[in-house]
């Protein structure tokens, strides 16, 4: 049967009703009322019930198949939290996004072998795609004047822009115009050449991940549960450095894709970002992490899997920061 049969529209009170008398959500600290306001001008329901994946089921008797424990005002403070986790991931992968720019660069010129034009032809020969999507920045201002100063294009009589010729852009002018997920291809790409120590791919992979997510407004910690993925020996050696978690705390936390890409966050800027800004930012992620998320930490008190995964990802960034610390 079809999700159209199985799943037709609803009204947002249908909704509201439904949850409380199939799925076992109670209404006590936000009442029914408040619930039907807040779904129908704050957020809508598929992206607040979401967070439910974050709590037990009754198994058997009477309540078999409804939620353990849960309050739509705790569905409601996951999802507040989830926003501010969200933005702070942005302003870390910009500085990510930068700081690995600045690195690049500065190697290429440094580098006696490489004039920074051959490094930025040699990732457009072998990424043929990326032509494309630089042609089709044309209709912005800032990157359609660096276009058209370094690319040779055509515009067809539809208006499609195409570049003919790239052998005259440098590498300096090619990181302003990609993606970051090209950005990260170009560094891997780059350093597997070269004899300086970089980050692997695959590690770099999950934030371009959880960069992406962010970036596209998805929910974050939808899904806290662990055996939902398997940690790079990278990040699992990270955490045990770290100090202070025992071996069954580490695989059992790093085996969650949430708290896995967290960890890759963090491992990534502490090896890349530099001085005033890591300062800044690290304590911007403490007054979250130690601050609103805590400010109704009484929503979460029965909940062992939310309380576990705070724990591990608030152990790390006190770690990680008095490490930051230590280093100065």
């Amino acid at each position: 049967m079809s999700n159209m049969n199985l799943k037709p529209k609803k009204t947002v009170e249908e909704i509201v009703d439904k949850m409380k008398k199939d799925k076992g959500i109670t209404f006590n600290y936000m009442s029914r009322l408040k619930a039907i306001e807040f779904l129908s001008s704050t957020n809508n329901y598929l992206r607040t019930a979401s967070y439910r994946k974050n709590y037990q089921k009754y198994t058997n008797g009477s309540n078999k198949g409804k939620y353990i424990g849960l309050d739509f005002a705790y569905l409601v403070e996951l999802s507040v939290i989830d926003m501010h986790y969200r933005f702070m991931v942005q302003k870390m992968c910009s500085d990510i996004e930068h700081s690995i720019c600045v690195q690049l660069i500065k190697d290429i010129e440094d580098n006696e072998d490489k004039d920074g034009y051959d490094v930025a032809k040699e990732f457009l020969d072998n990424h043929k795609n990326e032509d494309k999507k630089i042609a089709s920045m044309m209709a912005a201002l800032h990157p359609s004047d660096l276009i058209s100063k370094y690319f040779t294009v055509e515009c067809s009589e539809t208006g499609y822009h195409s570049i003919t010729n790239y052998d005259d852009c440098p590498i300096w002018v090619l990181l302003e115009l990609l993606s970051f997920g090209s950005i990260i291809n170009l560094y891997a790409e780059y350093y597997q050449s070269q004899t300086e120590p970089y980050i692997p791919i695959k590690i770099l992979n999950l934030v371009r991940s959880l960069r992406n997510s962010a970036a596209h407004n998805n929910c974050l910690l939808f899904n806290l549960n662990s055996n939902t993925t398997i940690s790079p020996q990278e990040i699992t050696l990270f955490i045990k450095e770290l100090g202070g978690f025992t071996t069954s705390q580490r695989q059992k936390r790093l085996s969650s894709r949430v708290v896995l890409e967290f960890v890759a966050l963090i491992y990534v800027y502490d090896k890349v970002v530099k001085g005033k800004v890591k300062k800044h930012r690290y304590r911007e992620l403490e007054s979250l992490i130690k601050g609103r998320m805590r400010e109704k930490a009484d929503f979460f008190k029965g909940n062992d899997l939310i309380i576990a995964t705070y724990k591990f990802i608030e152990k790390v960034t006190e770690k990680i920061i008095q490490k930051d610390k230590d280093f100065i």
